[in-house]
């Protein structure tokens, strides 16, 4: 007898189908995602025959940030496609490029030495050099590539690490260039690699920690929540500040599992706090989301996953994201946004005012915070631009129908000022400079917080 699969049965496989081809193949333009090129760099790599040449490139495009900001998102989207054309133009067709995510590509060359890579390369950054057509508006962008070569002991993990520090040495020379890597370099990209290893094994051996800066309501002084900010206390150098080594997490991949332990990590603490009643119920905890973070497959499923393992709800937690990070996707960004907001969860805009795109994205981003950039603030009560920066970034919050939080508060001055103008939440150095949860629980205990 023969059994046929049902309506319900056709319906979830199709979805199935959808999600697996989603996961491996970036929406934009079609080529394949980081996941699936390392899929099949772990294949090629297990297969070849002993010392077979085998070469990444890793291209950054340059100026791409301008681009976005200047001409806007569409005319970024248009770019992103353009380049990708273009690279799989200037490729062979034995290569395979891949998007790695925002403005990055992968190429990998089987069979190809270091100088057969250098040729790709060379054609790859004359391909760029030509002026994009977005939608109607000239876009200049070149690239920053990065070659890796295998050794018999690489995975691909190595090979995309070494990728990366040539192609930051690329970056600092100015762009437009190719580096090959190779520790005999010295300098830059030995110390980077040093890092990378380091944080690697710091990850594997509980280096991180989290200090917590306090988020206050202005109407009353009470203490709102705190933000999680990561340290790397690394052995022999002490605590290490986010900006030495999240760009290099993001880099290398190891922004993940980075991120996966600064949420688990801070929701623990979160819910430590409140079942000693340390903290009030309303008390929230913001984490920061990368870029690389947001373009992660089963990010929202894992969100969820540690909020109900902590007991918590969605209301306890606040996801930070830069204007910068929703730029750099557009169409997968606004995906996993529009994913996590129908969770129920608190997302934030971070460092609101940086960027020249960040009117548009108002209008359909599902957002309930607006965080004021430090730069703008630090000016608040010395220069009158910067004030009625301020002041229109509150309104404009409030006709949204979100809170707006203002950053690096560091002067009574600042506090009232922003107090005046309707500001709702404040964080800064005048109000608590971030300290780890062992301080602050004493601060707080026994009475609790207010």
């Amino acid at each position: 007898m023969t059994v046929h699969p049902s309506v319900t049965d056709l319906m979830r496989r199709a979805e199935d189908a959808e999600l697996a081809r989603r996961a491996h193949h970036d929406a934009l333009t079609g080529l394949p995602t980081r996941l699936l090129l390392t899929q099949t760099l772990e294949r090629v790599l297990a297969r070849r025959v002993t010392h077979a040449p085998i070469a990444l490139l890793l291209i950054d495009l340059d100026n791409f940030k301008q681009v976005n900001e200047f001409l806007g998102h569409d005319t970024g989207d248009a770019v992103l496609l353009q380049a990708a054309q273009r690279l799989v133009a200037a490729t062979r067709a034995q290569d395979t490029v891949a998007r790695l995510g925002g403005d990055e590509f992968l190429v990998l060359c089987e069979n190809t030495n270091a100088a057969g890579a250098g040729m790709v390369a060379e054609r790859i950054l004359h391909a760029l050099q030509h002026p994009a057509d977005g939608h109607g508006a000239e876009a200049r962008v070149t690239g920053s590539i990065g070659i890796a070569t295998a050794a018999q002991h690489h995975g691909p993990t190595d090979l995309l690490r070494e990728a990366s520090a040539a192609m930051r040495l690329s970056k600092s020379r100015g762009g437009n260039q190719t580096t090959l890597f190779d520790l005999r370099l010295g300098g830059e990209a030995g110390r980077l690699l040093d890092i990378e290893t380091a944080l690697r094994e710091g990850l594997e051996r509980d280096e991180l920690v989290l200090h917590y800066q306090p988020i206050h309501t202005l109407a009353d002084g009470s203490l709102k929540g705190v933000e999680a900010l990561v340290r790397w206390n690394r052995p022999e150098h002490g605590l290490v500040p986010p900006d030495d080594f999240i760009p290099i997490a993001e880099d290398t991949g190891l922004i993940v599992p980075l991120g996966e332990w600064v949420l688990n990590e801070a929701l623990r603490q979160l819910s430590t706090w409140k079942r000693a009643g340390v903290v009030p119920a309303n008390f929230t905890i913001s984490v920061n989301l990368s870029p690389v973070q947001l373009l992660q497959a089963g990010l929202v499923d894992l969100i969820d996953g540690t909020i109900a393992e902590h007991g918590l709800t969605h209301e306890d937690l606040v996801l930070e994201m830069t204007e910068t990070a929703l730029i750099l996707d557009r169409s997968t960004m606004m995906d996993t946004v529009s994913a996590l907001a129908e969770t129920g969860a608190s997302l934030a805009i971070d460092d609101f005012g940086t960027g020249y795109s960040s009117l548009s994205y108002l209008r359909y981003l599902p957002a309930k915070q607006l965080k004021v950039d430090r730069s703008f603030v630090a000016g608040l009560t010395t220069d009158p631009r910067d004030a009625a920066l301020v002041a229109a970034v509150v309104r404009l919050a409030h006709e949204f129908g979100m809170t707006c939080v203002a950053e690096g508060v560091e002067t009574p001055e600042q506090l009232e000022h922003l107090r005046l103008l309707g500001c709702d939440l404040a964080q800064g150095y005048f109000l608590g400079r971030p300290a780890t949860a062992e301080v602050l629980t004493r601060s707080w205990a026994p009475a609790g917080v207010n």
